[in-house]
């Protein structure tokens, strides 16, 4: 990643930073768009320009926002959690998913977070069929890796206090995956 695109990551990520500050002290539906902008220095425009729509800090693949491939640059097919955990340490200065406790507990983040998952099983099932899957197959494992993997060890970590690492969470994920015959 250059220079350029690792300051406007940066960037993005404070925004975000900013933006979970005023949810946690307000409530995630009292905070405007308005009041995120004012507050990280920036014109709505600009929040409009990376984000869309407020639900956008929660979708947003920053490393596209920055004309990087975050699918070649992070994700590693054989091994969910090292993904996991290379998220987790690039993720903003509060720390890793902080969002999370707003995908969990409001149903509007949550159904834009689902919505926005179709292009990254897309992404994950292109990857699977370039190793040899059929398209069938490859859209289970795309699915089962997304949701029940990604998403379970993410809703778990967070419930259970954040007290063990992300990668943890993913491999115990994968383990109960492979137990029950997936995967």
């Amino acid at each position: 990643m250059t220079l350029r695109q690792r300051n406007r990551m940066a960037a993005i990520q404070a925004i975000q930073d900013v933006a979970m500050d005023l949810f946690d002290e307000r409530g995630y539906h009292r905070v405007t768009v308005d009041d995120i902008a004012r507050a990280a220095g920036i014109s709505p425009s600009t929040f409009y320009r990376y984000f869309g729509t407020k639900e956008g800090l929660f979708t947003a693949d920053s490393f596209a926002a920055v004309g990087a491939d975050s699918f070649r640059e992070v994700v590693d097919l054989d091994d969910p959690a090292a993904t996991m955990e290379r998220l987790a340490a690039g993720v903003g200065a509060a720390g890793p998913w902080r969002g999370m406790r707003y995908v969990i507990e409001e149903p509007v983040v949550r159904a834009a977070v689902y919505a926005t998952m179709d292009v990254v099983v897309e992404r994950l099932m292109s990857a699977l069929m370039a190793r040899g899957e059929t398209e069938g197959r490859a859209r289970v494992l795309a699915r089962t890796y997304l949701f029940g993997v990604y998403f379970g060890a993410l809703e778990q970590w967070h419930r259970d206090g954040r007290q063990r690492p992300i990668g943890a969470y993913a491999r115990e994920a994968m383990a109960t995956l492979h137990a029950a015959g997936g995967g």
